[in-house]
């Protein structure tokens, strides 16, 4: 394998390889000289042990973890039997419902403005219905764009996120549709009618979201009405109902494309980019029905001097012999490669053709229709710098070879004859780049069936190229109804997916297409809210793409649409096992409706998997069950209810509200809230309370809390109901509530801790933020009391995750910039488990005779346990006096925040050296008698994170990016690569986020937080109040390689630390790596440490060592070869290609004429050089 044959990562393996083998040759860089030994092993295990004391005893101060667990062992719990079939099946039926009310509802639609077309039509009016728009009244016509014309009930509506009014429909026209045209002034006439049906399907069903006609003249009618989007700058945002997913997908059918573009030398300059924005507009307007590549034709010449210059024709997908699913992640993977194409070489386009031709022939295909689209500037010459020779020398000098000119003769014979074996045959639409001469592209365009359209700018791209797509929404007489794939929603709604239906007029002409919209977060919500301890949920299409999987992002964090990632991807590992999965994938992609066990699944857990599809659509859904979770557990409300207080919502303002004062009598002075402590600047806080948050899962229509804003009675809402005596035994179906049941019970197991944490007298308390308690219900307990953001869900932070997948050790966070804006901040964290379970010894002894035991049975040390935690424990049952196991499941983690500047203090004070001449941060004279050296001390944990570093003191707060998940590499990139390829200590682990994000510019750090939500009270108010003009965005999405590193404890050896020498282009210094292993941590501790002069002004090697061993999340271009297309018949075979009109074109009567002029007269032309010769 050559250097260009490898991928960045494999090059920069190799590199390091290399390097491995060279250092034995080296022995120190300039100036540096090696040294084999350190003098602070005993130091440095008696810090380790130090720290891990500090850590424990301060969570053991402040978090008070033993009381929590105390309380879950002591509540009493029932055991629910769970039945998969019939979760799988009540779904089934609920979903199915869900989409079913969609179809009628779009139906409804389609029927009526058919029925209002035609009524229009047998008006026989020969022009405008009206003279101008303002002429058809207000009962007809409110237009987005204009405030003045909006309807006046425009209220904040939560399940819309944005004002919208139910009165009536608005109208947003197409910027580059003439206002006065007869047919947009008719077409906003006749669809008024459409409003009777609007309000009646939204009566019919609550559930849905935008309702809208796009007309084929350029409007769209959407209820209920809305102000249009702005951009950054103020500018109302165009739409074009006839380019977005929805419409294209209903008017024009699945189809074949390739696009050629001529990437000759004369094309270079603005005549490219033109070409390249031809391409893209092309690309941008497809959807995954359809299949795609790109040909970049040219050929290799000599230059005026005779030197040999290499090009060639490329296809510019990763695939390049066949035609490629046109989905978000071929169509990124194609237009970032578009970017990247400079001009240069000849006008040979010949081969181009030739495997134009060859990919729509091939078995990646629909077999509907098949186009090319061809861009050019129709030079036969590419000036004097392209030569067809060597060119030779005489006695007077140099002579060059021949100027090449093009036969396009060529191009016209593969072209007639591929076309001879093409099935359906392809038309050809060519673009004609400022030059003047159409004779090569018209001629191909004439004699393929297709047009040609002059391009001098490239400017309003989808106007001037109207001849391809009205042919698009021409040709196609598709009438089929159909679920688009899930996008990015225009209308500010997140990720949704369509029922649209294509409506044609009773005498056969294309209207439009109707569309109503099912937002994926709710459809999210309705699996999400069958899960239980690890089960989980995920929703595919009849592809095998994965629509929803919790290992996804949510679909409201996403920048753009959704790229889709194989469900195997995420349910296997890189062998595709387990295997068995493959048959599940089979089954729900044939829409079968079943369950399978799989012994050893991903996570290592026997799982059972219960699936079914969605009737009338294409999506399938299934639940991924452990065998823990067949029986589960769920703690009940305490039956004596007098030792407990009462319970506060975080809503503190709203305690002060009119309304709240007269439902909760003096309450708002009794929680005592103080505002703007020196402690708590820009908060409202209560000392004398801890406050409840609920997450969006803890209630019965999780969108409604989302974006609802009467905060005062959702505050009502919740204060009564957590301070209920009445019992909390149904469902949300069964008791039409506002929440979950068994949440209330989480609760009140809680409540006893709030007076634990009031009372707590230790060293560091002043430093302590906040302390807290979040269980897997949601349930969130917080003190001292304080408001959290509404999106805010305990079990989706870090530290919950961190923590409970480790539960068995103390977790601390790297630092963060606190969510409530107090300051920069790690988090301690301890899981407490589920209420024990009671176990006799004989029941104990039949699952284990030698252990690790389960739950509820004896124990002497840890490890003797499943869950590696032994305790004594107030659980009622037998052996209460002894040591028992905890349960397996984690039932929440509990945790303080600690001001980074103290928690750092503290450590570092505890790194003092036995001669006190080499603790951290000590400067000292060096072994070589030179200054200079120093003991450089971190703290990072399992995944190679800094936990401490000296340089994040001196970091603001606002410099996120200095302090917040640095990896070890890039500040001692020697080290880590020796951690990692010499001692194995570091597991790289890759893996490709096909939902990325990245930026347009490098991040910069924030001067001030000015104009920006800091506290949780401002950023719940954005979507509400974020003003007319949008922040602007440098973020866009993209396909990343996700690199990170796992800590391998049995790299460590029986001393249980590393040591080495290291001397590189960054520093030197002999290093110490020891685990502190009660906690996720590890101290790393650099004796000698001595940064090395670099000569330069600028270190590159020292840059490149570091960035080699950094974790991160990397831009990737060509991520989409895995997406390989697994059908094995094409639409055509199969029978669901919709039928066509084979319209001819161009389709205006003078634009057939000139072109069959032009045919003529190239026809005549031909002939008479066939007569006569050239």
């Amino acid at each position: 394998m050559t250097f260009g044959e490898m991928s960045p990562v494999n090059l920069l393996n190799w590199i390091i390889s290399k390097d491995f083998e060279l250092r034995k040759y080296i022995t120190s860089y300039p100036g540096e000289e090696k040294r084999d030994m350190g003098t602070l092993e005993g130091d440095v295990q008696n810090w380790a042990m130090l720290i891990q004391n500090y850590i424990l005893q301060l969570a053991s101060d402040g978090i008070k973890r033993d009381f929590s667990q105390s309380y879950l062992d002591e509540a009493s719990y029932t055991k629910e039997v769970k039945n998969g079939t019939k979760i799988a099946k009540k779904v089934k039926k609920t979903l199915g419902d869900y989409f079913e009310k969609k179809k009628v509802a779009a139906q409804r639609l389609a029927d009526k403005v058919r029925e209002l077309y035609d009524n229009f039509m047998n008006l026989n009016l020969t022009g405008k219905v009206v003279n101008s728009l303002n002429d058809l009244g207000d009962d007809r016509y409110r237009d987005s764009d204009i405030p003045g014309t909006l309807p006046s009930d425009l209220t904040f509506t939560p399940n819309f996120r944005q004002k919208v009014a139910w009165s009536q429909s608005t109208i947003k026209i197409a910027d580059e549709l003439p206002r006065g045209d007869a047919s947009t002034i008719n077409s906003i006439f006749y669809t008024a009618g459409l409003d009777e049906v609007f309000k009646r399907n939204k009566n019919d069903d609550e559930s849905l979201r935008w309702q809208y006609f796009g007309s084929s003249v350029g409007i769209v009618r959407i209820y209920p009405g809305r102000e249009w989007s702005t951009n950054f700058a103020g500018f109302y945002n165009d739409y074009d109902p006839r380019v977005r997913p929805w419409y294209i997908a209903a008017t024009s059918g699945p189809k074949d494309v390739v696009i050629i573009l001529d990437c000759s030398l004369s094309m270079a300059g603005e005549k490219f980019a033109i070409a390249k924005g031809v391409a893209k507009t092309v690309i941008n307007t497809l959807t995954k029905q359809d299949y795609v590549n790109v040909i970049c034709a040219r050929a290799s010449h000599w230059d005026e001097v005779g030197k040999w210059k290499y090009f060639s024709t490329d296809v510019l997908s990763c695939q390049t012999e066949s035609l490629v699913p046109a989905t978000i992640a071929h169509r990124k993977d194609l237009i970032e490669k578009i970017k990247k194409l400079k001009a240069g070489g000849t006008s040979e386009l010949e081969k181009g053709f030739d495997i134009a031709y060859d990919l729509l022939m091939g078995n990646a295909r629909t077999g509907c229709q098949s186009v090319i689209v061809f861009a050019t500037d129709g030079q036969e010459m590419d000036g004097e710098n392209v030569r067809c020779g060597p060119g030779y020398y005489t006695r007077s000098g140099y002579v060059p070879g021949p100027v090449c000119k093009y036969n396009w003769t060529k191009v016209f014979n593969v072209a007639d004859e591929k076309r001879k074996y093409s099935h359906p045959e392809p038309r050809i639409f060519s673009y004609l780049i400022k030059d003047p001469d159409e004779s090569f592209p018209g001629t191909l365009a004439c004699s393929h069936r297709g047009s040609l359209v002059k391009l001098m700018n490239g400017q309003s791209l989808i106007s001037q190229m109207n001849n391809y797509f009205e042919f698009l929404f021409g040709n196609a007489k598709n009438t089929n109804a159909f679920w688009t794939s899930p996008y990015l929603d225009a209308w500010d709604l997140g990720i949704m997916v369509t029922h649209a239906i294509p409506v044609m007029s009773s005498d056969g002409k294309n209207i439009g297409v109707v569309g109503v919209d099912a937002t994926l977060d709710e459809i999210e919500n309705f699996l999400t809210k069958h899960q239980w301890g690890t089960v989980y949920s995920f929703l595919i299409n009849n592809k095998g793409e994965t629509i929803y999987h919790p290992r996804l992002k949510p679909s409201t964090n996403l920048l753009e649409d959704p790229i889709f990632i194989p469900i195997s991807q995420l349910e296997t590992d890189i062998d595709r096992n387990p295997a068995e999965f493959s048959l599940i994938e089979q089954d729900m992609r044939q829409g079968k409706t079943a369950h399978k066990h799989i012994p050893k699944s991903k996570d290592g857990k026997a799982r059972t998997y219960y699936y079914a599809a969605l009737n009338e659509s294409e999506y399938s859904f299934a639940y991924s069950l452990a065998d823990t979770d067949m029986v589960f557990r769920r703690s009940q409300e305490p039956t004596d209810r007098s030792k407990y207080t009462i319970s506060i919502f975080n809503l503190l303002k709203e305690y002060r509200g009119n309304k709240s004062r007269e439902k909760l009598p003096g309450m708002a002075e009794f929680i005592e809230i103080k505002e703007n402590e020196e402690k708590y600047p820009g908060l409202r806080i209560s000392y004398k309370f801890s406050t409840i948050f609920l997450p969006a899962k803890a209630y019965c229509d999780p969108i409604s809390y989302l974006y609802d804003d009467n905060l005062e009675q959702k505050t009502i809402d919740a204060h009564v109901w957590i301070n209920s005596m009445k019992p909390d035994n149904k469902s949300c179906s069964e008791s039409k509530g506002k929440f979950n049941k068994g949440i209330r019970a989480d609760v009140l197991i809680t409540q006893p801790i709030e007076e634990i944490w009031k009372n707590r007298s230790f060293e560091s308390l002043d430093q302590v933020k906040w302390t807290n308690i979040g269980l897997r219900s949601g349930v969130f307990r917080t003190y001292p009391g304080h408001r959290s953001t509404r999106g805010y869900d305990p079990t989706k932070r870090p530290w919950y995750k961190r923590t409970s997948s480790a539960p068995w050790k103390t977790s601390i966070s790297t630092p963060y910039m606190d969510a409530a804006g107090v300051g920069k901040i790690n988090t301690i964290s301890q899981a407490v488990f589920e209420g024990m379970t009671p176990r006799t010894q004989e029941e104990c002894l039949t699952i284990s005779t030698t252990g690790p035991w389960p739950g509820g049975c004896k124990c002497n040390v840890n490890e003797n346990c499943i869950s590696r935690e032994c305790y004594i424990s107030k659980a009622p049952g037998p052996n209460s006096d002894q040591r028992r196991c905890a349960t397996e499941r984690v039932e929440g983690v509990t945790g303080l925040d600690i001001l980074y500047d103290d928690f750092h203090e503290k450590t570092m004070g505890s790194m003092q050296a036995s001669d006190f001449r080499r603790s951290c941060g000590q400067n000292y004279t060096c072994p070589d008698h030179e200054p200079g050296c120093l003991t450089r001390c971190y703290l990072f944990d399992s995944d190679a994170f800094l936990v401490m570093d000296p340089e994040f003191m001196i970091a603001s707060d606002l410099e996120e990016n200095k302090y917040v998940r640095v990896q070890l590499g890039t500040k001692e990139g020697e080290v880590m690569k020796d951690l990692i390829y010499k001692h194995k200590f570091f597991i790289r682990k890759e893996d490709t986020d096909f939902q990325g994000s990245c930026r347009i510019t490098p991040e910069a750090p924030k001067v001030t937080l000015e104009g920006i939500p800091k506290n949780p009270e401002e950023k719940d108010a954005y979507t509400k109040e974020k003003g007319q003009i949008p922040k602007f965005n440098s973020e866009f999405g993209c396909i990343q390689d996700l690199v990170g590193f796992k800590a391998n404890d049995t790299a460590l050896g029986p001393s249980g630390m590393l040591t080495g020498n290291v001397s590189g282009p960054c520093m030197s210094g002999f290093y110490y790596v020891i685990a502190l292993p009660k906690t996720n941590l590890y101290l790393l501790v650099i004796e000698n440490w001595n940064a090395y002069k670099a000569t330069l002004f600028y270190n590159f090697n020292c840059k490149i060592t570091r960035s080699i061993v950094n974790s991160g999340a990397y831009r990737i271009i060509n991520g989409t070869c895995a997406h390989e297309d697994k059908s094995t018949s094409t639409l055509a075979q199969q029978g669901l290609c919709p039928s066509t009109r084979d319209l001819v074109l161009p389709s205006e009567k003078a634009a057939i004429e000139e072109v069959k002029a032009f045919c003529l007269i190239d026809y005549l032309f031909s002939f008479l050089k066939y007569l006569f010769g050239s």
